[in-house]
Parts: C-alpha cells; sequence; structure tokens
C-alpha cells in the first residue's frame, strides 16, 4: 500500500522523480499518466527564454552605463532602467535619462544595487523577486505537504518502492504514517482550504496574466491543461468501470447466498421428515392417550424444531455442492483481480498528483510567477481525480464483503489476501541467487566429468546401449536448458518494464521472479547431472538404465508432488496450462495456451526420446540399435508431429470463437505446413530416394520461408511501415535497436537448421560425426532460437495491452442476468457450469433461456 512521506522527493539521494514515476508506473497505462519529462523539458525551454530575455537586459543596462559615465552622470542609478527594461516587452518606453547632471536622484531608486537587475535562475527558494511575497511562502507550504509517494508495489510495476520508501524515511528520521491511498483525498481538502480562501486569481485575471508572460510559459500552461484534462478523463472511465464491476460482483454475490440457502433448506428438508418420525413415536410411547392430543401440536412443533436445529447444524458443517464451490471461486478470484485494479489506480492517482506538484515547482524556480503556480495548482487541487472518494469507498465495501465472506470476519488474513506483497526486490533474493551460482558451480564439472567418461572407449563396450542412454539423458538436458534460458527471458522482460506477470495470467501474489525461477532450474540441473554423473564415472555394470528412471522419477515426483510447498502455485499452474494444451480444441485459447505450445514445438527432441524410453523398456534394454532405431519409424513423426497438431487445434478454436479467419486460419496453415514437412522428412528417412529428399527439401524450405515471415511479421510486429526504426516499429521496450537487427537475422538463419541434415558430413567439418549427434546440435540450435523469439513475442503482446490500455482481468463470472437484472431459472439447476464451450461474449444481459456458463476473460 502507498505510505505518506511529508518530505520533498525529489530532493532525496535515492532517485529521481522522473526515474521513480517511469518505473512504478503501470506498464499498460505507460501513456495515460503525466508526461512528466515533456513538462520538465518545457521548463528547460522557459529558462532558456528567460535567460535570453534577462542577458538582453544586461547589454543595454551595460551600454546605459557606459554612456552615463561618459555624459558625465556617474552617480546615475539603474532602477529606471531597471524598470523600462523589464516592461519593454509589452510596452516599449524610452528609458528616461535625466536632462542635466544636476537632476536629483530619488533615494529610493538610488538605493537599489545592481544586482537586482539579473534573475537569480539557480535560487531553490521558490520566492519571486518581490519582497515579501506571501504567495511563494503560500505555495512552498503546499507543495512541502504533498503526498510523496512510497509505495508497496502492485502488479505490473518493478517491486523496488518498498525498499526505497523505507530507506527514504530512514535517511530523513521521520516515521511513515497511515496510507496515503486512503487519506488521499482529505489531505487535499486539507490542503485545499487556505488555498480557496486565499486571494488566487480568478479565471480572467489569470488569462490575461498568462498572455503578458512569455509565449514558452504560455506552451507550458497549456500542456499542463492537457496533461491535466488526460489524467482526469482516464481516471475516471476506469473509476467506472471498476463501480459496474462491484455491482456485478454484488449481484453474484447475493445470488450465491441465496443458491447456498436453498441448498441448505432442501437439505433440512430430507433430514426432518425422519426426525419427526423419531421423535413421533417416542412421543406415543412416553404420552397416554388422554394427553396425547392435547399436546400433540406442541410436540410436534417442538419436535420439527430440534429437527430443524439438527439438519442446520449439520448442513452447515456439510460442504456446498460442486457447482456452488466452483462459483465461490469465481467471484473470489473476481474479488481479488478487481481489488487489485482499484488498488493500481490508487498508485495512478497519487503518482499523477505528485507529478504536476514536481513539474509546477520547478516552473516555479525558474519563472517565479507564484500567482500562476498557486492557480494552477489549486486547479489540479479542485479536479475530479483529486477529490473523488469513491475509490476509496469502493476499497472499502470490497474489502468488508471479502473478509466477511473468504476470511471468516478475520480482517487481518482477509487483508493479507487482498494487498500485494512486495516482492523481486534485491535484497530478499540474495539467498537465492547464492544458491543459483552454488548449484550451477556445482553442476558444470559434474556434467563435463561425465560427459568425458561416457565417450570413453571402454564404456561404450561395457555398456552396449551407451548411445541411447546419452540421447535420453540429452533430451532432458535440453528441457533444462530450456528452463534456464527461460529465467533470462523474465529477467529481461523485468528490466524493460514488460507485465509478463498480466501477459501470462499468473497470480501476482504468489508468482515466480526470475531468481526464483532460475533457482528452482538450477535445482533441476543439480539433480541431472548429479545422476548423469554416478551412471557414467562410478562405472556401474549392472543395470544402469536405472540411473535414468529414478532421475525421471525424482524430476516428474517434485514436479507433480501435491504438497503447498516448493512452489505450488507456480507449479499448479503450469500443470493446468499443461492440461489444457493436452485436450487443445476443448477450451478457450489464451496467451498463456498458444505460447507454451510453441514452446513445445521447439522440443519435438524430448518428445521422440518418449518413444526411445517406452522402447528401451520394453526390450528390457537390449540389442536397442536393431529393435530401437525409431528415426525409421512412422510412430516416431506422429511424436515428432504432436506440439504442432495442438497448435492447429489451438487455431482451429481461436478460429471457432472469434470467426475471424484471419490470422488464426492462416497460423494454422503455417502449422499444417510444419506437420507435411516433418512426415516428409520421415518420408525421406525411411523409404529414401531422390524424389523424396526433393520433395522434402521443397517443402522445408517453404516452410522456413513461412514460418520466418510469420515470426517477424506477426509474432514480433515488425517492419511497421512509417516507423522511426527501420524495419522495426515504433515503439521498442529494449534500449538498444541493434539487438532486433540480429534477432532477425539469427531467427531466419536458424530457421533453415534442417539444412544440416542434408549432408551431416559437409557440416561436420570432414570429421566422422554420428547422425544423432547432428540432430542433437540442430536441436540446442532450436531452442536457442525459441529464446530469443521469446523476448519479442512477449514484447509485441505487452506493446498491444499497452495500447489498449488493459492492465487488468475481467474475471468470468458463473451467473448471468436476464433483461430485468435477475438470475435465470436454469442457472439455478447448476446445468453446464464451467462448460467448455462457453459463450465467446463478455458478461452482458441474456435471455432467460441461457445456461450458468462463465464469460470468458476480458483483459481491461
Amino acid at each position: 500500500m502507498v505510505m505518506f512521506i511529508g518530505i520533498d522527493y525529489i530532493s532525496g539521494p535515492l532517485m529521481k522523480f522522473g526515474k521513480y514515476l517511469e518505473a512504478e508506473q503501470v506498464p499498460e497505462w505507460g501513456k495515460m499518466y503525466v508526461d512528466y519529462k515533456g513538462l520538465k523539458k518545457q521548463v528547460g525551454v522557459v529558462a532558456k527564454a528567460l535567460d535570453a530575455k534577462n542577458s538582453g537586459i544586461e547589454e543595454r543596462s551595460s551600454l546605459l552605463r557606459r554612456a552615463s559615465t561618459y555624459l558625465g552622470y556617474d552617480s546615475f542609478s539603474l532602477g529606471n532602467a531597471e524598470a523600462a527594461m523589464s516592461n519593454s516587452s509589452s510596452s516599449p518606453s524610452p528609458v528616461p535619462f535625466p536632462e542635466s547632471p544636476s537632476m536629483p536622484i530619488p533615494p529610493a531608486v538610488a538605493a537599489v544595487p545592481e544586482h537586482s537587475l539579473r534573475r537569480e535562475l539557480a535560487d531553490d527558494s521558490g520566492c519571486c523577486s518581490r519582497a515579501g511575497c506571501t504567495k511563494c511562502s503560500h505555495f512552498d507550504s503546499i507543495v512541502s505537504a504533498s503526498p510523496q509517494i512510497a509505495m508497496n508495489m502492485s502488479a505490473g510495476n518493478m517491486g523496488k518502492v518498498a525498499s526505497t520508501s523505507m530507506a527514504l524515511a530512514h535517511d530523513a528520521n521521520i516515521k511513515i504514517p497511515i496510507s496515503a491511498q486512503d487519506s488521499f483525498t482529505d489531505n487535499i481538502r486539507q490542503r485545499r482550504a487556505p488555498v480557496a480562501s486565499g486571494d488566487c486569481l480568478s479565471d480572467e485575471a489569470y488569462k490575461k496574466a498568462l498572455a503578458a508572460r512569455l509565449p514558452e510559459e504560455l506552451e507550458f500552461f497549456e500542456q499542463l491543461e492537457q496533461e491535466l484534462a488526460k489524467v482526469n478523463d482516464f481516471y475516471r472511465q476506469k473509476q467506472t468501470l471498476f463501480s459496474s464491476r462491484l455491482d456485478n460482483i454484488k449481484k453474484q454475490q447475493v445470488i450465491y447466498d441465496e443458491m447456498l440457502s436453498e441448498e441448505i433448506e432442501a437439505a433440512n428438508l430430507k433430514i426432518r421428515p425422519n426426525m419427526t418420525k423419531s421423535f413421533s413415536s417416542m412421543n406415543k410411547l412416553s404420552m397416554s392417550p388422554s394427553t396425547s392430543k392435547a399436546g400433540g401440536k406442541a410436540s410436534t412443533r417442538a419436535s420439527s424444531m430440534d429437527a430443524s436445529k439438527g439438519s442446520s447444524s449439520s448442513s452447515s458443517s456439510s460442504d456446498p455442492s460442486p457447482q456452488l464451490r466452483a462459483a465461490r471461486s469465481k467471484i473470489k478470484h473476481a474479488m481479488l483481480e478487481l481489488y487489485r485494479g482499484i488498488d493500481l489506480l490508487k498508485n495512478y492517482r497519487i503518482l499523477c498528483y505528485t507529478a504536476f506538484i514536481k513539474a509546477l515547482k520547478k516552473y516555479q524556480k525558474v519563472a517565479k510567477w507564484c500567482e500562476g503556480t498557486e492557480y494552477f495548482l489549486n486547479r489540479v487541487d479542485a479536479c475530479y481525480m483529486a477529490t473523488s472518494s469513491q475509490l476509496n469507498k469502493m476499497a472499502s465495501e470490497l474489502e468488508g464483503m471479502y473478509v466477511s465472506r473468504y476470511a471468516g470476519g478475520s480482517r487481518s488474513r482477509g487483508m493479507n489476501k487482498l494487498r500485494l506483497n512486495p516482492t523481486g526486490t534485491g535484497s530478499s533474493n540474495q539467498g537465492c541467487i547464492f544458491r543459483c551460482g552454488l548449484m550451477l558451480g556445482t553442476s558444470v564439472p559434474l556434467i563435463v566429468r561425465a560427459i568425458y567418461e561416457a565417450n570413453l572407449i571402454e564404456n561404450e563396450d561395457r555398456l552396449p546401449y551407451h548411445r541411447q542412454l546419452l540421447q535420453i539423458y540429452g533430451s532432458i538436458f535440453l528441457v533444462i536448458l530450456f528452463l534456464l534460458l527461460f529465467s533470462l527471458n523474465i529477467m529481461a522482460w523485468a528490466r524493460a518494464h514488460i507485465n509478463y506477470r498480466f501477459i501470462f495470467e499468473v497470480d501476482p501474489r504468489d508468482f515466480l521472479n526470475s531468481w526464483q525461477f532460475l533457482e528452482l532450474s538450477s535445482f533441476f540441473l543439480l539433480i541431472s547431472s548429479v545422476v548423469f554423473w554416478v551412471n557414467f564415472t562410478l562405472r556401474i555394470e549392472h543395470n544402469a538404465y536405472i540411473c535414468i528412471y529414478v532421475l525421471l522419477g525424482v524430476l516428474l515426483g517434485l514436479f507433480l508432488m501435491p504438497i503447498r510447498t516448493f512452489y505450488w502455485t507456480s507449479r499448479w499452474w503450469l500443470m493446468k496450462s499443461l492440461w489444457r494444451i493436452l485436450f487443445s480444441g476443448l477450451y478457450r485459447v489464451e496467451f498463456r495456451d498458444f505460447f507454451l505450445g510453441d514452446e513445445m514445438c521447439s522440443l519435438t527432441y524430448t518428445f521422440s526420446m518418449i518413444l526411445m524410453l517406452g522402447c528401451a523398456g520394453t526390450h528390457k534394454w537390449s540389442d536397442l540399435d536393431d529393435t530401437c532405431n525409431t528415426s525409421q519409424w512412422w510412430s516416431n513423426a506422429a511424436f515428432l508431429m504432436l506440439p504442432n497438431v495442438f497448435r492447429l487445434l489451438q487455431c482451429i478454436r481461436r478460429f471457432v470463437d472469434s470467426g475471424d479467419a484471419f490470422p488464426h486460419l492462416a497460423n494454422g496453415a503455417k502449422y499444417s505446413s510444419t506437420i507435411i514437412t516433418i512426415w516428409l522428412a520421415s518420408a525421406n528417412r525411411i523409404a529414401g530416394g531422390n524424389a523424396w529428399r526433393s520433395v522434402w527439401v521443397a517443402s522445408a524450405i517453404a516452410n522456413s520461408c513461412f514460418t520466418s515471415l510469420w515470426d517477424l511479421l506477426m509474432d514480433w510486429g515488425l517492419f511497421e511501415s512509417r516507423s522511426k526504426h527501420r524495419f522495426l516499429r515504433s515503439e521498442l521496450k529494449f534500449d538498444r535497436p541493434w539487438v532486433y537487427y540480429v534477432a532477425i537475422v539469427v531467427d531466419v538463419i536458424l530457421r533453415f537448421v534442417w539444412i544440416t541434415q542434408i549432408s551431416p558430413n559437409f557440416f561436420s567439418f570432414g570429421h566422422k560425426v554420428h547422425q544423432s549427434t547432428i540432430a542433437y546440435i540442430a536441436a540446442v540450435l532450436e531452442v536457442l532460437r525459441r529464446f530469443s523469439w521469446n523476448f519479442f513475442r512477449v514484447e509485441n503482446e505487452h506493446i498491444s495491452n499497452c495500447g489498449q490500455f488493459r492492465a487488468t482481468t475481467d474475471i468470468p463470472l458463473p451467473f448471468s442476468f436476464d433483461a430485468a437484472g435477475q438470475a435465470s431459472d436454469c442457472e439455478r439447476t447448476h446445468n453446464e457450469f464451467d462448460h467448455p464451450c462457453a459463450s465467446a461474449e463478455p458478461s452482458a444481459p441474456v435471455s432467460p433461456q441461457s445456461t450458468i456458463s462463465p464469460t470468458p476473460h476480458t483483459r481491461i
């Protein structure tokens, strides 16, 4: 949460506000923040204009001084000249030279010092040139009381603010009071009170005074007006959107509560008849016939009340139905996402407000126009963004709902779930970085030693399945290399302020940062390298292949173990994503689905080793050169095509959901061409002959050209027309454009890496290299190409989100409404809940015939 610090942040030793604003803004909303750099630049233009004006005055005053000396007026004061020069810009008038040397000089004018002619631009006091100006001190007091920004990170920010604000507060020896997010509007009202009661300029007086200023100053205030209007409109739009979401959530919660009460009542009705019978039988035995009639009604009433209590307690202890549990989960998730959006908007408001304060303060130091700065500060304090308290009310209402229904009434537990904890700071990653270095430093020597031992002739003679064992180990290390490189992708995205967490829809309250991901990958590498080293260095004579099963069991066990530790949230996210890919076509396709599908397309070598491992186990690891030459099998082609088949099904599903033939069917054609190429390559290996080779080469060339163009034009969004970067796009998140040019060349070259399979002897430079080694090198190069591709694919998606200002996700809610705003009757039957083929339209009033199906994710 944002903390309030009552000191001048921009003068602090830690970080300039401009860099702070750039680092801590919501990346997708970047264009809607105050253009603080542009305002600073315009202040610099104003300063240069004032310098030029003052230098002209000094030159003319020097000329006057020399002329007065020449004419014998040594005691001539420059006070009148100063007044004349300062007024010359608006209404030029001649300088009042005295007519005779005996002309008396007024004492007040003669007492004016010579240096008063100059404007002291370096003065930081903020006072104008007029002595005793109370407005300047008033403006300084307002600025010094302005809310400074020291916020815990929300999702989408970089996570540096918590440590920065704490360090800043420690250096200033002050305490951090309550959140400035919650007290923001109250602080504005307290500061506005003296401003409103003062003698601020009226609108007409402000316009007249501004017209008399320099053109550069007029341009500065026009830019301020534009920025204020932009910020106000965007803030109002987002607040209205979040308010409508909150209303929908409240309606959904009411429906859920009603359905839960109906379910409990139905359970009570089932229990009540049995308990009534038992009570009535007991009454017949204990009561006489004369008293049974008189007390029958009372006893029946009492028994039913007791039964109701018993059934109520039993039903309350039982869990709701699976449909209601799923609805509860969706509503809870929607609350968390909405609270995150409200938190982002609060941070947006404080950042923009402080940017205006800082820009006005810089202008005041340069121009010394206290009336203009105070007038516009009053405009900022009175704007909708600064005065609206609706956002705080929405947050308070949402907190109350969540605490009462999903936190058992415990506010501390509920707020811990709602708030975003700062993660990713350098101090918290020190232990993680140390462990990464330790595990990587241990793994590399083990791998090098194991490779050396594996290539000794005696080991090849000792293990008849030596080559197959190396291929399987190589496929495992290929996946781990991919994970290690992906941690570098995350590191680069975070450094470039690319909101990868939002793009991949990971939980912003519990996610892996780059160092944690690297630590997890390094741990897998350490386990694999130890088993690899044991397998070949300790010279196990019998059943050496058991080590590979042990390694696979440990790795899969660590990944699949259902224990809420060892990064459980991230592992569960990946499990669900892989499940969605496995059943591609049955679920709506999200970015993470087709992104992971593309990643799997670069790991086809590992898919082929699954067939090798199954064949070796079936034949008990004997005579594998003859029995398990999987490269000559048609089933091997099926395994190689499997990731591309998943992507083809995803493209078809996206076309069905959206109805857009382009780009979805065109993208599907790309994967179809890859499938055909893989099949032709297998036919060339199995059947042989020049005819098959020619067809395969032609198909491979066409596929490589097709996929290369798709990478550059569609996935990376390059070759944009009228771009300021030649052959690239206008907006680049990575600082150095040459990186893009290198990536273009590398991507195209590595798309043609299949050429190495045409003539392995040529590409081995005359050395005798096995065909499997060439295939493995090609697989490693494909992983490296995908590593490069990842940078710019996620960057392009991020830029697309920024263009539409999408920083939060509209979570699909379980219940739809009819035109009157009531839940549909068929919703209460729980039919087709969470159907994978739900409607593609966002939540809207629908007809009573609609089923209880969630709407898809909509990013806002």
